[in-house]
C-alpha cells in the first residue's frame, strides 16, 4: 500500500463507469494526471466563492 505524503489525505471512491470514462477522457484532454484533474477541479470547485 502506497503511505501518503504528510499533509495529504487519500481519497478513495466508486464512482458510476459512465463517470469515470468522462472523468478519464477529460484528463486526456487537458494533458493533466488523474490527480492533476481531480486536485484542480477540486480546487476551482470548493474555492470558487472564497475567490471572488
Amino acid at each position: 500500500m502506497t503511505k501518503t505524503p504528510s499533509g495529504f489525505k487519500r481519497l478513495n471512491a466508486d464512482i458510476p463507469e459512465e463517470l469515470f470514462k468522462e472523468f478519464a477522457k477529460r484528463c486526456i484532454e487537458e494533458g493533466m494526471s488523474k490527480k492533476e484533474f481531480l486536485v484542480h477541479l477540486l480546487e476551482k470547485e470548493l474555492f470558487k466563492d472564497s475567490k471572488k
